[in-house]
């Protein structure tokens, strides 16, 4: 037979018999195009009966053509493997192996002469199974998959070849299926509310991606989603947006969610939805902080008018902290819960919610009462702490307080220097009054504190609690009428006092004994160190014997000028204001407030009653002997009207020097490292330097760069340009 007669001719072949050779290449190349010719008239005589659908014709013949190409392909498989493969070694690309040979042949003869009516056929059958009707799927991945076993690459017919896929078919799917989509959404929308349109879009995306799993190669999936993310979402991402925010308003979750999916998938579709979610959020925490401005200002207005006094303690003209700040802790849960649960905490919806939450807490109607006043929040968060810490509040006025509070909103402070002096100040007063609720509270927040910013923030605090526990360790004598009596030593460079000339307080003689012990044992152990007495601060508790007979007597808490002033009426049972205030010797203004709760109180009689000055000439001030309060405990320090306008003016001044003396050093630091920066590039930097501290205004740059000019630390040149001066 042929085939055994090739074989031996093949062996004989190897014994290098030239005329053997040249008669198997010959009949190689004879059965080559026999077998070619017989597969393309096999091709050609294939025809679709009357009432056929042509796509129903081709995978039909396709099917049965494929099968029958794998037997003849086994039939021929030594011509395969000896005389195809040599022809193709001596680069006759245009030989094939008989299965690739029939491909060939089926491509030529069948695909080419009728690839416009299958294609469309396909297409056709796609559109109507998108319009829900009953379609033979089979057809359709059959004819699919048929297209690409005919990309036939010459040089590796074993390499898949997607070309004539591509071109013929997918560039066309792809079109009409963006055209088709365009038209039906649009048609839709104009029928239907956008969230009938999410739902139809997340319809459509998992059909597609059913067929595309079923029918499509992977070379045109993702090619298949951006069309669909562009007919049904960028095209219609303005539609959406409309109604971004009624869904919000009405809290809407699952649908805000159903949308945030289908944007998800074109990122660039992000941002201006999470630029409406800032701006809805800044909208809606400024109308809840002026809201509970005006409902202060309503209630403080109902309270002057009936005479009543308020249960809550803030300064005047202030929301009370604790309102304030939960206010701000419950627009930041609701929406960040909306963040979690409708964006999947993605990170562009993460920076809008910072972003806002950065703007509504430094910049609202409680915290900027007048537009060149300094923000007032981190004030309000510092008192917070205070009274949540203090061991006098209220259990009710404490009540869900805590220390991961304070943390939620620090980190959006721009003025976390502000807070540190506010926070350090009130930390002071605790410490020096003996009034934490304890050490371990205070502790626990500023390793808060110094967990969010540095071990730099919060390294005043840590002195301030050292110098209690080293005070603690002192021992001194006190005197004998005043065994209670314990001095505090601080280091002035660490807490937030200085001393006041204008409380330049005269010592009772009962109490002098026992401060020039402390001054002498002090010194003793620390040469060349001086001592100045802060009488402005710190209070004492005095055993007042002025109830009626039987009873104990009252235990008063003054302030040290308020001391003096009751010390002095053991010798004397009334004084005029001069004589009252010589003893004393502070100034006027202090003496007069520290006076002023001991009349108002009922503890000193005024003559002549109801004087408004307090410094003529013929006013007198004698103390009751029998003094009626239903308390036994009365303290007078709380009643006194100190200036809280000074106070903050000087709070202020020092967190402006002190952000002058960071701004100086911060420009000294760069320019010595640089030695030579533009303008613009050193206003920059000192403003990224000092954003973990402050919010630094261009202006105050400036000052402290003419500063350091005048200084002769740096130099001007070239107009726009600064130089390091060593």
């Amino acid at each position: 037979m042929l085939g055994s007669r090739q074989q031996d001719t093949g062996s004989r072949i190897s014994g290098g018999n030239k005329a053997v050779e040249s008669a198997y290449l010959l009949n190689g190349g004879e059965m080559y195009v026999c077998l070619s010719q017989y597969l393309r008239h096999f091709v050609e005589k294939l025809t679709q009966k009357p009432d056929e659908q042509f796509l129903e014709f081709y995978v039909k013949k396709w099917s049965r053509y494929t099968i029958g190409v794998g037997y003849l392909n086994n039939v021929f498989d030594y011509m395969n493997r000896y005389w195809v493969q040599k022809e193709r070694n001596d680069t006759q690309n245009k030989i094939y192996e008989v299965n690739t040979l029939a491909l060939v042949q089926w491509k030529y003869y069948m695909f080419d002469t009728h690839s416009t009516i299958l294609i469309q056929e396909i297409l056709k059958e796609i559109e109507k199974q998108r319009n829900n009707e009953v379609v033979d799927t089979y057809l359709i991945s059959a004819a699919i998959k048929s297209l690409v076993h005919l990309g036939v690459e010459q040089n590796e017919t074993k390499k898949p070849n997607l070309h004539v896929y591509v071109n013929m078919f997918e560039q066309v799917f792809l079109s009409k299926t963006k055209d088709y989509y365009m038209r039906e959404s649009q048609n839709f929308l104009s029928q239907y509310t956008v969230v009938d349109y999410l739902r139809k879009c997340e319809t459509r995306f998992a059909e597609e991606i059913s067929r595309s799993n079923n029918y499509l190669e992977d070379h045109t999936k993702k090619l298949l989603v951006d069309v669909l993310n562009e007919a049904l979402i960028e095209d219609h991402a303005a539609e959406m947006y409309s109604q971004f925010i009624p869904l919000l308003e009405r809290n809407e979750i699952e649908h805000i969610l159903r949308m945030y999916k289908l944007l998800s998938r074109v990122k660039s579709t992000l941002p201006p939805l999470a630029l409406q979610f800032e701006d809805y959020l800044k909208s809606q925490a400024l109308q809840a902080l002026e809201n509970i401005k005006k409902a202060e200002q309503e209630a403080a207005n109902s309270t002057t008018t009936t005479g009543g006094t308020s249960s809550r303690k803030a300064p005047t003209g202030m929301v009370p902290p604790k309102v304030y700040i939960h206010t701000l802790i419950e627009i930041y849960v609701h929406f960040n819960d909306i963040l979690n649960r409708a964006f999947n905490k993605d990170p562009v919806f993460v920076k809008a919610l910072d972003n806002a939450c950065r703007y509504f807490v430094n910049n609202n109607p409680i915290a900027l009462p007048t537009p060149r006043s300094p923000c007032k929040t981190p004030d309000y968060l510092a008192r917070y702490a205070d009274a949540y810490l203090k061991s006098n509040s209220k259990e009710a006025e404490v009540v869900d307080m805590n220390a991961n509070n304070l943390m939620i909103i620090f980190p959006f402070l721009e003025d976390k220097d502000a807070f540190e002096e506010h926070y350090r100040r009130l930390l002071a007063k605790r410490l020096i009054n003996s009034n934490c609720k304890s050490e371990e509270a205070e502790e626990q927040i500023i390793q808060k504190l110094q967990t969010a910013n540095s071990l730099e923030y919060t390294s005043k605090m840590t002195k301030m609690f050292s110098d209690m526990k080293a005070s603690a360790e002192l021992k001194y004598y006190n005197g004998d009428d005043f065994k209670e009596f314990t001095p505090l030593i601080l280091a002035q460079s660490m807490w937030p006092f200085k001393h006041v000339p204008d409380y330049s307080l005269k010592l009772a003689p009962e109490l002098q004994e026992g401060f020039l012990n402390i001054e002498s044992v002090y010194q003793n152990r620390h040469t060349g160190r001086e001592l100045k007495w802060l009488w402005n601060h710190g209070r004492a508790e005095v055993k007042a014997n002025l109830s009626r007979k039987g009873k104990a007597p009252f235990i008063f808490t003054v302030s040290n000028v308020q001391l003096m002033i009751l010390l002095a009426f053991n010798k004397k049972k009334t004084y005029t204001y001069d004589q009252l205030r010589d003893i004393i010797g502070v100034a006027p203004y202090i003496f007069d407030a520290h006076l002023t709760p001991f009349i108002k109180g009922k503890l000193l009689e005024q003559k002549p009653i109801g004087s408004e000055n307090l410094n003529a000439p013929d006013t007198t001030y004698t103390i009751v002997d029998e003094y009626k309060s239903k308390k036994a405990r009365v303290n007078f320090v709380s009643s006194i009207k100190t200036e809280q306008r000074v106070e903050e003016e000087e709070t202020n001044k020092v967190i402006d020097e002190a952000r002058k003396d960071y701004l100086s050093a911060s420009i000294v630091r760069t320019m010595k490292a640089r030695k030579q920066m533009k303008h613009k590039d050193l206003i920059n930097e000192v403003i990224q330097q000092s954003v973990s501290r402050f919010r630094a205004k261009i202006s105050d740059v400036k000052h402290a760069i003419d500063y350091l000019i005048e200084k002769e630390y740096i130099k001007r040149i070239n107009n726009d340009a600064y130089e390091y001066l060593a």
